[in-house]
């Protein structure tokens, strides 16, 4: 655009000039300009016959003499000039579409030419040159931003998860230095994701082994009450060690979403198992809406779920939490007392409540649900009425109601 703008200013300003200029020199015949300004010095010749004060004034109104002795030889070749004729003699010569003022005395020829004449013809070639500067100023400029380009391209395959990016470019420049600095920056993040990586998958490696003697042990409990809670606290640790592979692979964008048609019984019954609870106990959670259909990733939008609904009993008044839907969202309550913070805060990792200093856990469990919402383009928000607390998950439900299966009896 500042390309343009200035291409635009020097060719309306040359336009404007050269046609001041042409006018200038259309509005008036040369020829018949020179022929009274000959007659002018001739009237001044006959009451002063001074060649010097004639030369004098030819160079006041913007002649200057021309000393090409080719040009002036072919001049006088060219037509008659009264040697013999006493005193000054002048007269306007044309030579190739040039005008002359031709000023003979004493034998001597002088030849003059105006000045400013053909002088706005130059104007068109320093049009060209200035032309020309100006395109190779902007090939220039273009031809060091492009590598900003190139530069730009690689950033943004390396923010969509592609580590495999080169941001180096054969550049001496501050550009080329740029690009070099992201190029470090970028294999410092790519060590740190990589020994992150591979941190996380040595701890969750070296869980399993325990968890699974655990589990084997568990079976070797006489009293099926305490073996039926054992084997449940090691498919708990199971859960957990799972969702957090899920987490390290939905935050290293590796997680491949798998979205299937499930009911909201289905997702209840599972959140149950992985929060232990009982079935011979009452659940603390109450689903009105068991047969409303949601698509989703199961597995992520479960972990999201649960969270929540482990959140709800956590910190609600009466231990229990209840699920609802509008026909489109998914609405998980409780009684209890509002959020101190705003619902934003909360969604930032390592977030601590200020006004509950002895809260225990990390300060990620909102920020694992958003996260994993925002995976499968589910947005999630919170309102406070009347002693209850709703977080709503949005658009997530895509029928309400939907039939349950009716079973095969004959089976």
């Amino acid at each position: 655009m500042l390309f343009l703008f200035a291409m635009g200013s020097f060719f309306a300003f040359s336009f404007y000039f050269l046609k001041f200029q042409v006018e200038r020199y259309d509005n008036t015949n040369e020829k018949e300009k020179y022929e009274k300004i000959s007659i002018v010095f001739n009237r001044i010749i006959s009451q002063e016959n001074n060649l010097e004060t004639i030369q004098n004034y030819l160079k006041e109104v913007g002649f200057i003499q021309i000393n090409d002795n080719r040009l002036r030889q072919a001049i006088i070749q060219s037509i008659p000039i009264p040697y013999d004729t006493p005193g000054i003699f002048l007269r306007s010569v044309e030579v190739q579409d040039d005008l002359f003022i031709l000023v003979v005395s004493d034998g001597e020829v002088y030849l003059y030419k105006d000045s400013m004449r053909g002088l706005y013809v130059n104007y068109y070639l320093i049009l060209l040159i200035g032309s020309v500067i100006l395109i190779l100023l902007f090939a220039l400029v273009i031809r060091s931003l492009l590598p900003m380009i190139y530069l730009r391209r690689q950033i943004r395959k390396f923010a969509k998860g592609d580590v495999r990016v080169d941001c180096r470019i054969p550049q001496k420049d501050e550009i080329g230095e740029l690009a070099s600095e992201f190029h470090k920056a970028i294999n410092r993040i790519n060590a740190l994701n990589n020994s992150r990586t591979l941190f996380l998958r040595s701890i969750m490696h070296e869980l399993k082994t325990p968890i699974t003697k655990g589990r084997i042990t568990a079976e070797m409990v006489e009293n099926p009450t305490h073996k039926q809670r054992l084997i449940s606290a090691f498919d708990r640790l199971n859960f957990l060690i799972d969702e957090f592979a899920k987490i390290e692979q939905l935050s290293s964008h590796n997680y491949n979403l798998q979205k299937s048609e499930f009911i909201v019984q289905e997702l209840i019954a599972h959140i149950e198992k992985m929060l232990l609870i009982d079935k011979l106990e009452s659940s603390p959670i109450a689903n009105h809406c068991p047969n409303d259909l949601i698509k989703a990733d199961f597995e992520l939008f479960a972990m999201s779920v649960k969270n929540l609904i482990d959140n709800a009993i956590k910190y609600s008044t009466d231990g229990r939490v209840s699920l609802e839907s509008d026909g489109r969202n998914l609405i998980i309550s409780n009684y209890g007392a509002p959020l101190t913070m705003p619902f934003e805060d909360y969604c930032k990792p390592y977030f601590k409540d200020s006004t509950k200093p002895s809260s225990q856990g990390f300060g990620l469990g909102m920020y694992i649900i958003k996260n994993t919402l925002d995976a499968q383009n589910f947005n999630i928000t919170y309102t406070h009425s009347d002693g209850v607390n709703s977080f709503t998950i949005e658009g997530c439900i895509i029928e309400s109601s939907c039939p349950l299966p009716i079973p095969d009896i004959t089976a």
